[in-house]
């Protein structure tokens, strides 16, 4: 696996000239970082863990956009886009972060080439993620799509070989129907049936990977 999103990416003395100048916080599990609506003053760097993007519908229905974990930086679209925040922030379990003034993160990539390809490499990276998430909806099931984010979970911690280690699978399974486009009753009958043919074993908000050609195959991804 590579590195992971822009904190990743980062080299060590990049790194350590954002520190210099960033805010470190750890946030508990169910905390909000930010709040849709509010106006964006300020960045997030995520160290470690997991958050989820929620967006509520006009009928007042949560939505779960996306999962973002260690080495993404939140926060900043919204500030090119709207100058208010575009979605709310919740953290999944124990976050550690770093909080970095819009402007002083827009001063510190224009100082910083390395750090300014980095970002735009991890934002082109999140952009083409996002559009492979759209074209799925259209040309997978939801249990495909939901094979594809437990892979996806368990490369983002870094799981080699045939089997994958513990993943988190920080959602309910509503969270994870709304998040991969099924309905709630999609998710059960795969889980279940997946655990029955021994191709993933879950306990409380993990998941293992027993068979990994075996979800590649459901996912409909060439064995890597």
């Amino acid at each position: 696996m590579g590195k992971s999103g822009f904190w990743g990416l980062l080299g060590d003395t990049d790194r350590a000239t954002l520190i210099a100048v960033a805010r470190p916080r750890v946030f508990p599990g169910r905390a909000v970082l930010c709040l849709e609506g509010e106006p964006t003053t300020h960045v997030f760097i995520l160290l470690a863990g997991w958050v989820k993007v929620i967006t509520v519908t006009r009928e007042g229905q949560e939505i779960v956009e996306a999962l973002r974990g260690d080495g993404d930086v939140i926060g900043e679209i919204a500030g090119h886009v709207t100058g208010y925040r575009t979605a709310t922030i919740q953290a999944i379990g124990t976050v550690r972060t770093l909080i970095v003034g819009s402007a002083q993160f827009e001063d510190f990539l224009d100082a910083h080439p390395g750090a300014s390809h980095a970002y735009r490499r991890a934002m082109a990276e999140f952009r083409q993620a996002a559009g492979e998430r759209q074209r799925s909806q259209a040309l997978s099931s939801g249990a495909q799509r939901l094979a594809c984010l437990l892979l996806d979970l368990a490369e983002r911690q870094g799981a080699p070989g045939q089997q994958a280690g513990p993943a988190p699978l920080p959602l309910s399974q509503v969270e994870l129907a709304s998040l991969v486009g099924a309905s709630r009753s999609t998710i059960t009958r795969a889980l279940q049936d997946w655990r029955a043919r021994h191709i993933i074993h879950t306990a409380q908000r993990h998941v293992t990977i027993l068979d990994r050609p075996q979800l590649l195959r459901i996912a409909g991804r060439p064995p890597r």
